[in-house]
């Protein structure tokens, strides 16, 4: 099947459905996007931009669908809302991919009328011009539409898939460990935020889009991160609840850049251009990782 062929129903919410619906539909797929409570401030530019990308508040696209993919709020509740609706109206051999940050597949499978056509799919802001896509399977996976999906990703929407077949995502679990490090280092005296960034930007922010951790490890030595590692582990932060400092700033409205304040605070004009100066840059890292690209797997020792 040709691009153009592919029907994909696209449906969630938050800030990246517009991304994905622009990778989709710049990769020539039809584009539909059921439901009536789609907050369309997210998709106007994907809709401006493609006369293949339609709202359909009706859900009549489902049906017909050949994909369906779901990017909504970390929430279980509605996760499962959105599956028992598309369970109902969509075909019965439609693979279905549902993104799932913090949840095993098997958990989303559970009440899933199909679930071996179930599967995790990840995408991060944004997603039309990232290389970034998760694909998490299980045993009960059929395995054949989803070697169909990773040529899909490849050849057609210019991303740089990676498949886990044992039901959990690790992109999240990477950053996770990252994050309770850093609220750890504050919470202790050692570092403020700002100081956290600048050590994030200004050391892995140059190596790990070239590189990767494991190479990265290769280039610099891997003898050198072993006797760190000895020293260093036992002092790392294993707490297993989130930081007060998380919490606090939950409860008190500060949920970041599109709020005005986050961990640090933004005005109207500064929330703007650090948004269009994050896509411009994003565009620009992505340029270089292209001219400098990953070796193919098979040509890894």
């Amino acid at each position: 099947m040709t691009p153009s062929e592919i029907n994909i129903c696209l449906l969630g919410d938050g800030k990246n459905l517009s991304g994905i619906a622009l990778c989709l539909g710049n990769s020539g797929h039809k584009v539909f996007l059921p439901g009536d409570a789609l907050p369309k401030s997210y998709l106007t530019k994907a809709l401006e931009a493609q006369n293949n990308i339609f709202l359909d508040p009706n859900w009549s696209s489902l049906p017909n669908a050949d994909l369906i993919i779901i990017h909504c709020s970390e929430n279980i509740l509605l996760k499962k809302e959105l599956l028992g609706k598309i369970s109902d109206l969509a075909s019965a051999t439609v693979l279905v991919g549902i993104n799932s940050e913090s949840y095993a597949l098997t958990d989303l499978q559970e009440g899933f009328p199909a679930p071996e056509r179930l599967i995790g799919l990840n995408w991060v802001y944004p997603a039309h011009q990232t290389l970034f896509l998760e694909i998490i399977t299980n045993e009960k996976t059929k395995p054949e539409p989803v070697e169909e999906l990773m040529k899909m990703a490849k050849s057609y929407w210019d991303k740089d898939p990676y498949l886990l077949c044992k039901g959990k995502g690790i992109r999240s679990r990477l950053l996770a460990a990252m994050a309770r490090e850093s609220f750890h280092l504050i919470d202790k005296g050692y570092a403020e935020p700002i100081d956290i960034d600048r050590a994030c930007r200004n050391d892995p922010g140059y190596y790990l889009p070239f590189a990767g951790n494991f190479r990265y490890m290769d280039l610099m030595g891997t003898f050198i991160y072993g006797l760190v590692m000895k020293d260093l582990n036992p002092e790392l932060s294993n707490d297993k609840t989130p930081s007060k400092i998380i919490d606090d700033k939950i409860n008190a409205g500060k949920l970041g850049m599109d709020k005005g304040e986050g961990f640090y605070s933004y005005s109207e004009n500064e929330m703007q251009d650090k948004e269009e100066d994050f896509l411009i840059f994003n565009k620009k890292i992505k340029g270089l990782m292209d001219k400098y690209p990953f070796k193919k797997p098979e040509e890894v020792v």
